[in-house]
């Protein structure tokens, strides 16, 4: 019979195998009413490989468009069966989260055979991410149950607030205005107020996360390494990046940069600056430098040296040494 003619049946199933050997993607899932939760009767290796069916933004053919990798071991998903009533050849359409009211039971089918999913810390809530829900004092369940809290403060938020607070004020050399004064700045505030269901997030097994927040008045674009380090872009436009180790930077052509405000640069450590060319400055204003150490100085040719105005030179002492001209040839 013609494919597509023969009957459609579709299913809901647990995913219990994802390592698939053939790397397409495949995952092994327990189908409700067609297996049994018995995993003697039905081992999860005798499981049928099942095919992820890709969007149509992803093309999905020589690595072009978005994995379809994702799910877990422990997902409920939806599919149907391309060969129709001989159901040997599923297909997965999606996946759906719920309300988990308990842990996993390895040994029993329909369950994640690893024992990690769901997690006990996210036990009867919801399954959808918490920095998704927001601020939120209690959820109800689609059975009408008044659930927990959000839990924000268990997330990244509270996370990058601890940090922000530990690494407070940060001093500017000199001060803004040049005087001996010594300013400061500080990071700004951690700008999430996310709101149910405007904030679209896309988190990992690692925890690497992303967020696009359309929250009326509180809309950013967030992205999180697991190790800490982050780019965020405020409400108002502002960036903040956090390095929390090294950062390298490699340009092989040009780099201009326009700052029509203020630049504030503080270094814990030393600061290198080579160039193979000519470096050349323009201040219209004044320049200001104190240097608390020594000041040493190297010039391995001439020193040409213009002063429009007066010159004052306050010292405990000015030591001079001029290389005497040797003529080899008298």
């Amino acid at each position: 019979m013609f494919q597509g003619m023969n009957g459609f049946i579709w299913f809901w199933g647990v995913v219990e195998d994802r390592k698939d050997p053939s790397m397409l993607g495949r995952i092994k899932v327990r189908i409700h009413v067609l297996h049994t939760e018995d995993k003697v009767d039905i081992p999860t290796e005798n499981l049928m490989w099942a095919y992820p069916l890709s969007p149509i933004t992803s093309a999905n053919m020589n690595g072009i468009g978005t994995t379809p990798l994702g799910v877990v071991e422990g997902t409920w998903v939806m599919g149907f069966f391309r060969d129709g009533e001989n159901m040997q050849d599923p297909i997965i359409m999606g996946t759906t989260g719920g309300v988990p009211k308990e842990v996993a039971k390895p040994d029993m089918g329909f369950n994640d055979p690893n024992g990690v999913y769901p997690k006990e810390k996210y036990i009867v809530e919801p399954d959808l991410n918490r920095l998704a829900r927001g601020e939120v004092d209690e959820w109800i369940d689609p059975n009408d149950h008044v659930g927990a809290l959000s839990k924000i403060s268990e997330t990244i938020v509270k996370t990058k607030r601890d940090v922000r607070l530990e690494d407070g004020d940060i001093p500017i050399g000199m001060g803004r205005d040049g005087s001996n004064g010594e300013g400061v700045w500080t990071e700004p505030e951690i700008p999430y107020a996310a709101k149910y269901p405007y904030n679209h997030v896309k988190e990992t097994e690692s925890g690497h996360i992303e967020e696009f927040d359309d929250t009326l008045g509180a809309e950013r674009i967030h992205t999180y390494h697991t190790s800490g380090t982050f780019k965020e872009i405020h409400p108002d436009g502002t960036i903040v990046e956090k390095i929390v180790k090294d950062k390298y930077e490699i340009i092989y052509g040009d780099e201009s940069i326009h700052i029509k405000g203020n630049v504030t640069i503080t270094v814990d450590g030393d600061v290198n600056l080579y160039t193979k060319g000519t470096l050349n400055e323009q201040i219209d204003g004044d320049y200001h430098r104190h240097v608390k150490g020594n000041f040493i100085e190297m010039v391995d040719g001439s020193v040409d040296r213009s002063i429009g105005g007066t010159f004052d030179q306050v010292s405990g002492g000015v030591n001079t040494t001029i290389a005497p001209k040797i003529d080899l040839n008298p």
